[in-house]
């Protein structure tokens, strides 16, 4: 696990993975998450070299909610970052894959979800996960979404956070990637990152605990 202040950094470790992963694989499946602390990690993985148009693009998490609704996670990514791409780095508007809630499914389209990444790999190589105050991560709450057992995704309408009505990658699915990035921004997220580093708490009590399964991590955070 490698820690850092700096996003810069981060986004040169996460360029030198992908890079090293297309040398024996076709493409790269990558996920991001919503929230704020997302947003800080966008300028820097503008200025990396990656070669974007074999990168393909997931959400970790989703509101209920229209892509283009003011509450949508894709909104965020897309507004502060792959738009960009498209038009500067030569993303493949193909290569992006919203989470479209569909009402008239019971499952929302989750199902569909799963299909249409195990269409390209069975897992994602690469995550970005934002922790919450809690220690949540997506939407994998403290004792609650996180025991999940799902293979892939899973519905929620018991967010501690509002909106309650969310769909989010599971704990399986996660703990598959190959490498992950996990921030932790300002005084607000100091008690998670405590947790996070408590060798004595859960990752039931800190999900963002489950990166350290994960072969390869980053933190990244302002908190000393």
């Amino acid at each position: 696990m490698h820690t850092t202040d700096n996003a810069n950094e981060a986004a040169e470790m996460i360029a030198k993975e992908i890079n090293f992963l297309l040398e024996s694989h076709d493409n790269v499946t990558m996920a991001f998450p919503g929230g704020r602390s997302i947003t800080k990690l966008f300028p820097a993985l503008k200025e990396v070299n990656i070669p974007w148009n074999r990168v393909h693009i997931f959400m970790i998490d989703e509101k209920l909610v229209p892509v283009d609704d003011e509450e949508s996670n894709f909104r965020l990514v897309d507004r502060g970052l792959l738009s960009w791409l498209v038009d500067e780095g030569g993303l493949l508007p193909q290569n992006i894959h919203p989470f479209i809630m569909d009402e008239d499914m019971p499952d929302y389209g989750i199902r569909e979800y799963e299909i249409n990444l195990r269409m390209i790999k069975e897992n994602y190589d690469i995550i970005v996960l934002g922790a919450g105050e809690d220690g949540h991560v997506g939407a994998l709450f403290p004792n609650l979404t996180v025991k999940d057992n799902s293979d892939y995704f899973l519905i929620t309408h018991e967010s501690p956070k509002p909106p309650k009505d969310r769909m989010t990658s599971s704990r399986k699915l996660l703990e598959r990637s190959r490498m992950a990035v996990v921030l932790f921004f300002g005084e607000g997220k100091r008690e998670a990152y405590e947790k996070f580093n408590n060798p004595k708490v859960s990752t039931d009590d800190c999900p963002a605990k489950l990166v350290q399964r994960i072969r390869k991590v980053v933190v990244v955070t302002d908190l000393k």
